[in-house]
């Protein structure tokens, strides 16, 4: 995979969080435990949209199901 080079600044602690990661074997290098973080961000973000939308979506039917009495939140959601 083709890969474009970013650069980023990150608090001392979590730079010193990386490093411990990486000297404990779990990464074998800073590039690699970034990459791992930005792959999960990105995933994370997307299923939240998707639940999201999927919720949106039948919040919709149900009010178009039952009119305009149906809830349109899950009060144990807010």
């Amino acid at each position: 995979m083709k890969s474009k080079i970013i650069h980023i600044a990150l608090p001392k602690g979590i730079a010193v969080e990386i490093d411990d990661l990486v000297n404990e074997g779990e990464f074998v290098s800073r590039n690699e435990a970034l990459k791992f973080w930005a792959r999960l961000v990105v995933l994370m973000h997307r299923r939240t949209h998707k639940r999201a939308e999927d919720y949106a979506y039948d919040e919709i039917k149900e009010r178009l199901f039952y009119g305009k009495k149906a809830k349109l939140f899950d009060s144990n959601i807010f």
